[in-house]
């Protein structure tokens, strides 16, 4: 099995990869916003074709496809694919049905479940604190609701949205963890392979709806450049060789990162609500890493 050096020193490039992953995952839903009525799945196929051509000029691609095709198997493919596709299309699905603040939140509030996955994996027992974590998580969400009504019926299935992309990272992170072969000069071939599919399955289901303005373009490639591409390269570096106390925390900055995006792009308001539900989720998610690797 393949997994983390619990001795690894974490170094600059790995600090500075860290902080270039939630950035650019910070910038997710307002981009998603500029890209307009796209529908979800031809955005992810968009975006992912981005990220096919924007990873081919990283080092170490030469003949990625060649290599990838020989030096991977198929449950590799499937993976990763389904991995790059779900935690994608369903994020920018979920987006269409809930405020974009909420989602974030419930979207990256994964490494709880990745927790409880790792541990499971490795034939260890849950902590009780993680549930505790992952019911203070849900608190914090509705509290960013800011409303004592229940969510409308097509909030709700942003949420659900927004809990499938998190599922899907928490697969395709745990799968990276443990693969025993590096991916980082196969991620062209990935890419590829991956938007050919969502296209694919995106015309097969509704028809292609093409983005309408050269602002929407421009969205879209840079979703697959930055979050969906250079994104998801650093962070599978990240995931297989950064320190694994560091690692499961590196997603809580996202939906701050993401609230002050929003905010200062007009398309959020800073409630009181908005700041004490992402205080809950934050709180949540590092009680529950932090009593899992003491």
């Amino acid at each position: 099995m393949r997994g983390i050096d619990p001795f690894y020193k974490p170094t600059w490039r790995i600090v500075i990869l860290s902080g270039v992953v939630v950035l650019l995952w910070g910038l997710t839903a307002w981009l998603r916003m500029l890209a307009g009525n796209i529908p979800p799945l031809e955005l992810t196929g968009i975006a992912l074709a981005g990220a096919a051509a924007s990873s081919r000029l990283l080092p170490g691609t030469y003949g990625a496809f060649r290599t990838a095709v020989r030096d991977h198997r198929w449950y590799a493919w499937v993976v990763v694919v389904a991995g790059l596709i779900g935690g994608a299309a369903f994020y920018f699905a979920a987006l269409a049905y809930a405020p974009a603040a909420q989602v974030v939140v419930i979207t990256y509030s994964w490494p709880l479940l990745f927790a409880m996955a790792s541990d499971v994996y490795s034939g260890r027992r849950p902590a009780p604190t993680t549930f505790v974590s992952l019911l203070l998580g849900l608190a914090g969400v509705f509290v960013m609701h800011g409303s004592m009504q229940a969510p409308s019926p097509g909030a709700w299935l942003g949420y659900v949205g927004g809990l499938a992309s998190g599922l899907c990272w928490v697969a395709y992170s745990l799968f990276l963890q443990v693969y025993s072969r590096p991916v980082g000069s196969a991620y062209p071939a990935f890419f590829t392979a991956a938007a050919v599919t969502a296209l694919a399955l995106q015309a097969a289901i509704g028809g292609l709806v093409w983005p309408a303005t050269v602002g929407a373009w421009v969205a879209s490639a840079m979703l697959g450049i930055g979050p969906y591409g250079l994104g998801f390269v650093a962070w599978g570096h990240v995931v297989r060789h950064g320190h694994p106390r560091i690692v499961p925390v590196l997603p809580y900055a996202v939906p701050a990162v993401a609230a002050i995006t929003l905010v200062m792009a007009g398309r959020a308001q800073p409630t009181l609500f908005l700041f004490a539900g992402c205080v809950l989720v934050t709180i949540a998610c590092v009680v529950s890493t932090r009593v899992r690797t003491l």
